[in-house]
């Protein structure tokens, strides 16, 4: 499903639609059908991840898989499984706005919040933006692959490939890429919304002879510069290079006194180690991480 090759420096146009997995749009690998459930920052209550476990026990292969988005996919499912496994991750409060389920893609720096790191503990704007791209009809139309990113400015999300990246630069002040623009960090969730429209518009203004269009920022010709150009047209915004980090990725074992940071292999966990991660978070849970950690 990758693009052809570049013509002219500009990726060629798809010849088939996104096809990205979610949670009702289920997938058909070689085990069985594949569902995807977005975790935005990788968050996953308690509750959640016993309601995960229950289900890959009942309709899968009895696994959850982590993702390097930090998602969850569920194997093994067999076909008449998706209307009893929707039911059951809305009773999980996992799908909270079903048209949008494929587009809450944003991970957060693992340990915002827990560890001191960063410069800012960024874990309320994953909410603030969750609930702010459900509320636009029109973001559902945003690609499966289309990704954001907070990091928390220890920058251990600066090696990660997405489309949007805030990133914060002290407690009052984010960083937001598309544009390398300086903005209080109270008008983040805006100027992502912005750039996200922005995507669809040119997206729009590109797609040629009905051919499916850019999944990506980085596949539209100008690329990042043109999303960028459209979302802070007319506005004169501060501008500023991120500054140097020397990132270190989530590790393994204990952080501090508040978290353990645990590497399934494969990055699966069987339902009972699911249980067992569950009954010893606090309530608010887990957190997956993209390096495939809990």
């Amino acid at each position: 499903m990758s693009t052809e090759p570049p013509v002219n420096g500009v990726a060629a146009q798809r010849v088939r639609a996104d096809s990205c997995p979610g949670a009702l749009a289920l997938h058909t690998a070689e085990d069985g059908l594949l569902a995807r459930v977005r975790l935005p920052g990788g968050r996953v209550s308690a509750a959640a991840l016993r309601a995960l476990a229950a289900i890959a026990e009942d309709l899968g292969d009895g696994r959850l898989e982590l993702t390097s988005r930090a998602n969850v996919q569920i194997r093994g499912l067999v076909a008449e499984a998706g209307t009893e496994l929707a039911a059951r991750l809305s009773a999980a409060g996992l799908l909270p706005a079903p048209r949008h389920e494929r587009v809450r893609n944003i991970i957060l720096s693992p340990l915002s919040g827990v560890d001191g790191g960063g410069r800012a503990d960024m874990s309320d704007l994953v909410d603030e933006l969750d609930q702010a791209l459900c509320a636009r009809p029109r973001l559902a139309e945003l690609p499966g692959r289309f990704l954001f990113a907070i990091d928390d400015g220890r920058g251990d999300l600066l090696g990660i490939d997405a489309d949007i990246r805030v990133t914060a630069l002290d407690r009052h002040r984010v960083h937001v890429w598309p544009g390398d623009v300086v903005l209080p960090r109270a008008r983040a969730v805006a100027a992502v919304i912005a750039l996200s429209e922005a995507f669809l518009d040119e997206r729009a203004a590109q797609t040629r002879d009905n051919a499916c269009a850019a999944w990506r920022i980085r596949e539209l010709a100008g690329g990042a510069a043109v999303v960028a150009e459209r979302a802070f047209a007319g506005q004169t915004l501060p501008s500023v290079g991120l500054p140097r980090t020397d990132p270190t990725l989530s590790p393994i074992g204990r952080v501090g006194v508040r978290a353990l940071v645990v590497l399934p292999p494969l990055g699966r966990l069987d339902s009972g180690q699911a249980r067992t991660v569950a009954d010893h978070c606090d309530p608010a849970g887990a957190r997956v991480t993209p390096w495939r950690s809990l």
